[in-house]
């Protein structure tokens, strides 16, 4: 554990670039990456994320998206897989998008994001363009209030569906036949 850059305490967001991270390959923890240029939302959202998801992925916040490139070789690196990168999109964020697109070059299994915020309805056609080119994989509202249930249960379907496609992953099947037949 880190001090936070929050400044609660001991938590699991970690300073990009640390090994320290946790999850499922190889045994290690997968981060959660955050990037964006506004100091204030990056924080919010490492903040959101940490408390929610703490205890099973490291949470990496990169301070600028040109080192997002540098940050995510480190941890695969690392032995730490990157399950999803989270970035701003939209006035903040100008290049957001194409921050994001970029993460597919680097590892092509992590989940990009965009964060948009409520009310910015003029990154909505930029968003879905986005997706329909292959540029990201999932918009999400950025977090409105604490908790803010819907942008979790978001990000937990993000995961999932990351982790689904992990090798290793464990899948149940059911059986449907007769009670020890041989065919069943």
């Amino acid at each position: 554990m880190t001090e936070d850059r929050l400044g609660a305490g001991p938590q699991a967001v970690a300073p990009a670039g640390s090994g320290s991270a946790g999850g499922d390959a190889g045994g290690e923890r997968a981060a959660i990456v955050v990037v964006g240029h506004d100091a204030g939302e990056r924080e919010a959202l490492a903040g959101e994320l940490s408390k929610r998801y703490g205890a099973d992925y490291s949470i990496v916040v990169c301070d600028t998206p040109a080192e997002l490139g540098t940050r995510m070789r480190e941890l695969i690196t690392a032995g730490t897989p990157v399950a999803l990168v989270i970035g701003g999109a939209g006035e903040a964020d100008p290049d957001g998008i194409e921050v994001l697109a970029q993460v597919r070059a680097v590892d092509p299994t992590t989940a990009r994001v965009a964060a948009v915020r409520w009310g910015e309805w003029d990154t909505a056609r930029p968003i879905f363009d986005a997706i329909s080119m292959d540029k990201i994989d999932h918009w999400v509202t950025r977090p409105v209030q604490n908790p803010d249930e819907d942008f979790h249960q978001a990000i937990t379907q993000f995961l999932g569906e990351w982790s689904s496609e992990q090798p290793g992953n464990f899948e149940a099947v059911q059986v449907i036949g007769e009670h020890w037949s041989a065919r069943s």
